[in-house]
């Protein structure tokens, strides 16, 4: 790869983490935010605009090793060099922090509904019936069916969820995924 296409790619990777794409002045202003609320580095929004080439070509330079390095930190990576040498090898981040919303089953009231919705057309409703258990109460397209029990912990948007001691067709309780390569979406509808 060469250092367009690096940086192309950090580009993308940068905005996977922000969750938003770099098209108007102010995503620039919130992108410098959560750039320094994750790293403690700052980066200008006018600096940031640069590099995606925000400001036209003519107002593009080859970024600084420090601007680099920042933005691949942000995205998960210890430095641009350990970024460069991953987009070489193909390789990918085996650990992160989660930049997505995070629902602790610790915070629910028991009786409360929750919708969670999953590639391609998943959807199923659940209740929250107290010590981390739920039930689903509403299942289309989904291999969960009405009256299953299952445990689970925590729900984080756009990351698969993985329920314990599922209790389905009356067979022994098992784990299943939801959402393995795309996650999941949840929405209280009930507290």
């Amino acid at each position: 790869m060469n250092n367009d296409e690096i940086y192309d790619v950090l580009r993308q990777k940068v905005e996977h983490v922000a969750e938003r794409k770099m098209q108007t002045p102010r995503d620039f202003d919130y992108l410098s935010t959560r750039i320094l609320d994750k790293t403690k580095a700052y980066l200008a929004p006018v600096t940031l605009k640069r590099f995606w080439g925000y400001l036209g070509e003519e107002r593009q330079k080859k970024p600084f090793r420090n601007t680099l390095n920042v933005l691949a930190v942000y995205a998960g990576y210890t430095d641009i060099e350990v970024f460069e040498n991953c987009m070489k090898d193909n390789c990918s981040i085996e650990s992160d922090f989660l930049p997505n919303r995070n629902l602790n089953t610790a915070s629910l009231y028991k009786g409360t509904v929750i919708e969670l919705k999953w590639h391609p057309d998943r959807c199923v409703v659940i209740r929250y019936e107290g010590f981390d258990m739920f039930r689903v109460i509403e299942a289309a397209n989904s291999k969960l069916q009405v009256g299953d029990t299952f445990q689970c912990y925590n729900f984080v948007d756009r990351q698969p969820l993985y329920l314990r001691c599922l209790v389905h067709s009356n067979e022994e309780p098992s784990g299943y995924v939801c959402g393995k390569e795309n996650g999941i979406q949840y929405r209280i509808l009930d507290k």
